[in-house]
């Protein structure tokens, strides 16, 4: 073999190397993201249960066989009262048993609301993981037969350097979620209905609002704005100023310290959450001085940050990368690749000591997260999205109709 000949194989060598290697990374990652997709498919599921047991449990029939035996208890005691204060005694305790029985049923049907909500948040989510599993399963496909075509043809060649075993790619099974409604949730206002006293009079129980319930009318132009001259507070919650957050608790709670404490451990969970979230979603503001970073524009900057995610290269939230794993080269090319982008045309590769400082100078943009997937911050659009987080705070939940407004206003 001469020269020539030996540099073409050597040169087909390497890029069956290469293609190879990409092969199996391709692999372990459809592997992975298949893994993430059942992972969200059972908890989906138990989720599905969850809503079923606390559909299972609001006995409307049971309701009204309370209701019924209530009254007959008040019309014995009206019977065999002999005087005003008897009466007036009797109707008090009927009174009460039947607040009891409504503010049970309405506590059942917000828990079913809050619960089949999350099962939404979490349908959605392994609708996208597992997008993602296919996603990643087709691109393992397509880099086996470019590796398999390249050892080919280094054989076509009279190759006879010994190469790397082709990467095995046993086909991903996913679960792709069907979009059928995880259970039939009876509509909240015949639900309202149905546990209400039917009888009017001076004794009936007055309607309230569910827990978490807008007043009407709930359909408003309240939205957050980022381009308000004054920020409102949402806005300044997301962009973590301290006094936004101690002003909140202070309207919130007024002059009593304890209350005023909780409404601040409650707001800082929110804004945490929230800012969880956003990093996850790679929704980051990215500086204007890192040369691999002014590659590329914003919106694949943030894809390519979701590809390291996927080959668990985490940001942390302080400028690092979480567990300390950092990124080679090769993993950052296959993030680009997972991007949709070339490899070849990045220009700039960071050095392995530059790699470790990747994400310093990066900022996570909450406010621009909320303000484009909860842009109306009602208690649906923000269940789906903050996911499981959103049960951590079924408190500040149930005072959401007060707190809501709030949040828009500029002073």
């Amino acid at each position: 073999m001469d020269d020539a000949s030996a540099g073409t194989a050597d040169g087909r060598s390497r890029l069956v190397e290469i293609r190879c290697g990409f092969a199996e990374m391709a692999r372990a990652e459809a592997a992975a993201a298949a893994a993430r997709a059942d992972d969200a498919k059972r908890a989906h599921d138990e989720q599905a249960e969850i809503v079923a047991q606390a559909q299972a449990e609001a006995d409307v029939a049971g309701a009204h066989s309370a209701k019924d035996e209530a009254h007959r208890a008040f019309r014995v005691a009206v019977g065999a009262a002999r005087a005003r204060g008897q009466v007036e005694a009797a109707a008090t305790a009927w009174l009460d048993q039947i607040n009891a029985i409504n503010s049970a049923g309405r506590a059942g049907q917000a828990k079913i609301r809050l619960e089949s909500d999350v099962a939404d948040a979490l349908r959605f989510e392994w609708t996208r993981l597992s997008d993602m599993a296919e996603a990643s399963a087709a691109m393992a496909e397509s880099a086996m037969k470019a590796c398999l075509a390249a050892r080919e043809a280094l054989e076509a060649d009279g190759g006879d350097v010994e190469m790397p075993p082709s990467p095995s790619a046993p086909p991903v099974q996913i679960a792709t979620p069907a979009w059928t409604p995880v259970a039939d949730i009876p509509p909240e206002r015949a639900v309202a209905a149905a546990v209400s006293e039917p009888s009017a009079g001076p004794l009936a129980t007055p309607e309230v609002p569910l827990p978490g319930e807008e007043s009407q009318p709930s359909a408003d132009s309240l939205v957050v704005d980022l381009r308000s001259p004054e920020p409102q507070v949402i806005v300044r919650l997301m962009r973590r100023e301290g006094r936004a957050i101690t002003a909140l608790a202070t309207r919130l709670a007024g002059s009593d310290p304890t209350t005023r404490s909780r409404w601040g451990l409650l707001i800082s969970s929110f804004v945490d959450s929230v800012v969880a979230s956003a990093m996850d979603d790679a929704c980051v503001d990215f500086p204007g001085d890192n040369q691999f970073w002014a590659q590329f524009e914003p919106v694949q900057a943030r894809e390519v940050i979701r590809g390291l995610a996927a080959l668990g290269f985490r940001y942390d939230g302080f400028e690092g990368f979480a567990d300390g794993r950092v990124p080679t080269q090769r993993d950052l090319s296959m993030a680009v690749g997972n991007a949709g982008l070339l490899p070849a045309r990045v220009h700039y590769w960071p050095k392995t000591d530059e790699a470790e400082g990747l994400f310093r100078g990066i900022r996570v943009s909450a406010d621009t997260f909320i303000a484009m997937r909860a842009p109306a911050l009602t208690l649906g659009e923000l269940l789906r999205v903050l996911g499981r987080r959103a049960e951590q705070l079924s408190d500040l939940w149930n005072e959401w109709p007060l707190v809501r407004p709030l949040l828009f206003e500029t002073s």
